[in-house]
């Protein structure tokens, strides 16, 4: 048998000539490879049609330098990363996702320490991959890179585990221009596949599903029916496995939520939800996450004295557990429990300080807490504990433009004035605001020149600027039942209530009202 050049070898491994012994078994590892037979589950696509990908690619080994290539090696290459199982082949899209609120909550992830993460699965790893994918769509591929070197070392353990990262790189390092490193990653995804074939029935390795079903449903709302099918498939094979009975519930509970966002009505008694929760905390008795969303369930059903119990158990069971915390202190706040919520939100800020969330929520509970009696009579020393977490908040957070809102009327309400004038005008001064949020700048700036400047006028100039923005949120409908209380405000009225009155008129003439 004729030997391969050095260099054809060198394509293969670290450059260096490779023993006799060890080409013949990596040839045997590839013939089985080609005779094993991947069932394709529900018509999906298997992580590579390996027999043809690795041919055309070993074809072009050794003839590529790197940099860009010629233009058929580059549609070859294109052919084969799309056949990957990653975050570039999964159909996740700019549009369809608050791509700052993903890339916050997950850095918050990463941050934090291991024992206040799942030990079940490596969730940090999985975390650095969906942050990278994030970072990629927001323009940035070099912090891409760096977060997918993070994932790497976080499964250094499992290779496995690194399937879909190294597909993550390889995507990324083709769309930088570097082809190749590109099938540089290729080459070590062969290597794994050859080494740890997928068996029968299954089209994909647990590690690899499991992170695209959780990817979908974490994502965006577009993809919660996508993620439930995925679990469900897994359940097929896996009954009594407990992330698949997790995951299935979680997707059916958001489910479930959009639906009944778009005014559909699911009975408590019906709701496939509540019994997947069920099941899902019978498998795992311990997880404190998983009774937080049945609590949830109960209390959009008006079972609040069940809600409080799933409740109070998940912070007994996970009290270090933000994403439990987080919702345990929302719904403490809604149910008035202010002194109980901030204790559980406190005592979670030494663990993950820089929480933008964490801040955001605790801010909320000293807002609400701050109101005394009948007469909604602000607490001064409240109103400052809100304003110093609210200041963190837009510090960790700085894209989120609300919490900016919120904190220059704060700033207002306690006589500074003067910086809730200058917040307002460096978010004028953005010409990044979307409209509906320019619209709720209109509406909050109006009622600081109202109610804090004496300014009549200005205030009316920006509920009208805000009322042309047209109706595409609450803010509108504010805007005008603030200029109509002002035309009712004094008998005898002035130019300036007969310019309100025919601005609105015009509205409704040209039928913007709902």
């Amino acid at each position: 048998m004729k030997e391969r050049t050095n260099n054809e070898e060198g394509e293969w491994g670290e450059g260096l000539a490779m023993a006799k012994g060890q080409r013949r078994r990596r040839r045997r590892r590839r013939r089985r490879m080609v005779k094993q037979e991947h069932s394709r589950v529900n018509g999906r696509r298997m992580v590579m049609d390996w027999k043809r990908g690795w041919r055309g690619f070993k074809g072009r080994t050794g003839k590529q330098a790197g940099g860009a290539g010629s233009g058929e090696e580059n549609e070859n290459l294109r052919s084969d990363l799309e056949k990957l199982e990653c975050h570039f082949t999964w159909g996740l899209t700019a549009k369809d996702a608050d791509l700052n609120f993903l890339e916050v909550k997950f850095r918050e992830v990463v941050s934090l320490p291991e024992d206040s993460l799942p030990q079940e699965i490596n969730l940090k790893g999985r975390t650095y991959n969906h942050l990278a994918y994030v970072k990629h769509l927001q323009g940035c591929n070099q912090e891409a890179l760096g977060y997918l070197g993070k994932a790497v070392e976080e499964n250094a353990d499992n290779a496995k585990s690194c399937i879909v990262t190294y597909g993550n790189l390889a995507w990324v390092h083709h769309l930088m221009g570097d082809n190749r490193e590109a099938e540089t990653y290729l080459r070590r995804l062969e290597e794994i596949n050859e080494s740890f074939p997928t068996p029968p029935p299954a089209a994909l390795h647990r590690e690899v599903f499991g992170e695209k079903a959780w990817s979908l449903l974490k994502f965006s709302k577009n993809h919660y029916e996508e993620a439930k099918e995925c679990f469900y498939e897994a359940l097929q094979r896996e009954p009594d496995d407990k992330e698949w009975n997790m995951g299935y519930a979680f997707s059916l509970f958001r489910w479930d939520g959009w639906r009944i966002m778009t005014g559909e009505q699911i009975p408590l008694s019906t709701s496939r939800s509540v019994k997947q929760l069920e099941r899902a905390l019978e498998l795992d008795p311990d997880n404190g996450v998983i009774m937080v969303y049945l609590a949830l369930v109960f209390q959009n059903n008006g079972k609040k004295l069940e809600a409080w119990k799933h409740m109070r158990k998940a912070l007994e069971v996970s009290p270090n557990n933000l994403s439990v915390v987080l919702k345990v202190g929302k719904f403490l706040r809604k149910v008035e429990n202010y002194d109980m919520a901030l204790h559980a939100l406190e005592k979670m800020l030494t663990i993950a300080p820089d929480s933008a969330r964490l801040h955001h929520e605790i801010a909320n509970n000293y807002r609400w807490k701050s109101f005394r009696g009948k007469g909604q009579i602000r607490d001064r020393e409240m109103i400052l504990r809100f304003i110093s977490h609210k200041e963190e908040e837009v510090r960790l957070n700085p894209s989120y433009f609300y919490p900016q809102l919120e904190l220059a009327m704060r700033y207002a309400e306690v006589q500074d004035v003067e910086r809730a004038e200058g917040m307002f005008q460096e978010m004028f001064a953005r010409h990044d605001l979307k409209p509906a949020d320019r619209q709720a700048l209109h509406r909050m700036y109006g009622d600081f020149q109202r109610n804090h400047m004496c300014s009549m006028r200005t205030a009316v100039t920006h509920y009208m600027e805000g009322m042309k923005l047209q109706n595409i949120s609450t803010d509108w409908k504010m805007c005008r039942k603030r200029l109509l209380k002002i035309t009712l405000m004094r008998r005898r009225k002035t130019s300036m209530h007969y310019e309100i009155e025919e601005f609105l008129s015009s509205f409704q003439r040209n039928s913007f009202y709902d």
